[in-house]
């Protein structure tokens, strides 16, 4: 049965491929709130999310990593209308741009607002003035410490953790099939699901590469990092240049179907990144790879050292090829210091990361707003 009161959740389209985590978020909320009705931006052939979804396709198609000029327009246009909605929902990085466009919806439209922070901004200079809404739902106390220090007053901001579904543990059989599936085959397999621009770690993780392998020469290392720009290209390049004479023990996978399987059957996920502009403060491969008890190694900073605090990681100071090398060798010889590690992963996700949690917390949220 669907809640007569209804929320316009502002975003990407909300399509497959579900490779995107502020697209996933979206998902996860519709599929688990149970007090709202939420309409959400699709294209026309858009699969049904949930019975509490209701389709505006206004997207031609699922478009790119960015959003272009065209999309754009069509979204600051479709929230003129509130459509019977009592709620809107935004959910990007604050930016000019993209905050002007919303203070034009919000006066037109006459509704409330709240805004989650899917990423930081550039800079936080003048970060009250990108906060447009009535509340922002950050993501981690370091999020939330950034805006404070920026002159943001409390009272706008609340702190929501990001959630799954949470994931079962692979069976051995589906283990082993996924692997084959990447050409991937016995020994130990570590995975870095990062990227090549936007940080150093993709630079740390080729410096560390050799070290790993050299104590480990059964292990694959993989970057799965999606290509987003013509940089990001050009640094794998010369990474896989750097690389080349380790053969087939070092892959590069762009686009992965199932990324929750994919690191599922890892031994050890790592993410030494020293920044994680442009991405979520909690990446939700890092939250799946926790639910299926896989050990992270992890730069150990703001934000990524409150996914250590959970137990379910080793942190390494970044942009320290030697540390991460000795931390993932180090898990790959001890089995149940791995199982101990992603035990605390699994639990943490349950506890802290459930989809379930975040959709109750948000509507908490959206009550909260609707009574002022």
């Amino acid at each position: 049965m669907t809640s007569s009161k209804q929320v316009m959740m502002i975003s990407k389209p909300i399509v497959p491929p579900w490779n995107d985590s502020a697209k996933n978020i979206v998902k996860n909320q519709v599929v688990n709130g149970s007090r709202y009705t939420y309409r959400i931006m699709t294209t026309p052939d858009a699969p049904q999310v949930s019975p509490n979804a209701i389709h505006d396709p206004i997207y031609p198609g699922g478009g790119s990593y960015s959003a272009g000029i065209r999309q754009n327009i069509r979204v600051l246009f479709h929230g003129l209308r509130p459509r019977g909605t009592v709620l809107y929902h935004y959910f990007f990085a604050p930016n000019r741009v993209s905050s002007s466009a919303g203070r034009v919806q919000r006066f037109t439209a006459r509704v409330k607002t709240v805004q989650t922070i899917c990423s930081v901004p550039t800079s936080f200079d003048g970060a009250s003035k990108l906060l447009f809404t009535d509340l922002a739902i950050v993501l981690s106390r370091d999020t939330e410490r950034r805006f404070l220090n920026a002159g943001v007053d409390r009272s706008r901001i609340r702190l929501i953790r990001p959630g799954i579904e949470p994931i079962p543990p692979p069976d051995s059989a589906s283990r082993i099939a996924t692997r084959r599936s990447f050409g991937i085959d016995k020994g130990p397999l570590v995975i870095f699901p990062g990227d090549y621009e936007f940080s150093l770690a993709a630079q740390t993780v080729a410096s560390a590469v050799p070290i790993i392998l050299q104590d480990n020469p059964d292990a694959t290392i993989v970057f799965a990092c999606r290509i987003k720009r013509a940089a990001s290209e050009t640094i794998q390049r010369d990474i896989q240049r750097e690389l080349e004479p380790l053969g087939d023990r070092v892959k590069f996978i762009n686009e992965v179907e199932d990324m929750p399987a994919f690191v599922g059957c890892a031994d050890v996920v790592m993410l030494p990144s020293e920044s994680l502009f442009a991405k979520m403060d909690v990446p939700l491969v890092l939250l799946e790879a926790m639910s299926q008890r896989v050990p992270l190694v992890l730069a150990d900073v703001p934000p990524l050292d409150e996914i250590i605090e959970t137990g379910a990681g080793v942190g390494v100071p970044p942009t320290n090829p030697k540390a991460l090398a000795s931390a993932v060798t180090e898990l790959l010889f001890d089995d149940a210091r791995r199982a101990s590690l992603g035990e605390s992963g699994e639990r943490a996700v349950n506890d802290l990361f459930s989809a379930q949690r975040m959709a109750e917390q948000v509507e908490d949220l959206y009550d909260e707003i609707l009574s002022e």
